[in-house]
């Protein structure tokens, strides 16, 4: 217990050095939410909500609310966890090397990103009420929250095998965009493809639009973020113990 506590100060430690980070969270969050609700039209969309396969009418400001908070805080958390995971990987193997236990250093990264995504997650929320009363505000955080772990799992996964911060930030944004940008039914004729199923936050985007304009708390589309959570954490952390077993094998050598 003592080394997980260690190792989780040290985790915590490191998403608190990233400034830029900070900076992106107090300024850029509620910076892409008050333009969406400012400048975007707000006309009534009609769109297919697969979640409950009915036809929903909401204005075009509120759904550009949800998707632009849902890329902010996918970039924001999955930038974090990247370069936090950038930053300590040489440490972490030879912490390894050195005896230190392997599932302390996993459980503590596990434990910051989700003390990461909650804060992200629930201010990116608590800015969206500020100008808007979705039908279900729980289920909304749910849903921010929800995209928040897979991205910053995804940023944990492209560290052990990017080699920069900038190699990391352009794949992670692009991987965001063209993830997105399909899905909102505003920007896109093709928001009703089911091709789209297959994204990392098609869960997260289903479940935010359910929350905003139903009443119908429907638990599949969440189970699909749950999916894709559990695939990329499961290849980063495999990932992560081959490359610290390799290191303790070499000091043992």
């Amino acid at each position: 217990m003592s080394a997980y506590r260690v190792a989780c100060g040290y985790a915590l430690l490191a998403l608190t050095r990233n400034r830029l980070a900070a900076v992106l969270l107090v300024v850029f969050v509620p910076l892409w939410i008050t333009v969406a609700e400012k400048l975007t039209t707000r006309r009534p969309f009609p769109f297919l909500l697969r979640a409950t396969g009915t036809f929903v009418h909401a204005g075009g400001d509120k759904i550009t609310m949800i998707s632009g908070s849902l890329n902010a805080v996918s970039l924001l958390v999955g930038f974090l966890m990247f370069g936090a995971a950038r930053r300590t990987g040489a440490f972490d193997r030879r912490l390894a090397a050195a005896g230190y236990p392997r599932r302390a250093l996993l459980a503590a990264k596990l434990a910051a990103l989700l003390a990461a995504a909650v804060l992200v997650s629930a201010y990116a929320t608590a800015w969206m009420l500020l100008y808007w009363s979705p039908e279900q505000p729980w289920l909304l955080w749910l849903a921010v929250l929800a995209v928040s772990l897979v991205y910053g799992v995804m940023g944990l996964f492209l560290a052990l095998f990017l080699p920069g911060e900038v190699e990391g930030m352009v794949a992670i944004i692009m991987i965001s965009i063209i993830d997105l940008a399909p899905q909102n039914p505003v920007a896109s004729t093709t928001a009703d493809n089911p091709v789209l199923g297959l994204l990392p936050s098609y869960g997260s985007l289903q479940t935010s639009l359910q929350a905003g304009f139903t009443h119908h708390p429907a638990p599949v589309p969440l189970l699909h973020s749950l999916v894709w959570l559990a695939v990329l954490a499961v290849v980063a952390l495999t990932a992560f113990t081959r490359r610290t077993r390799v290191a303790t094998r070499h000091n043992g050598g």
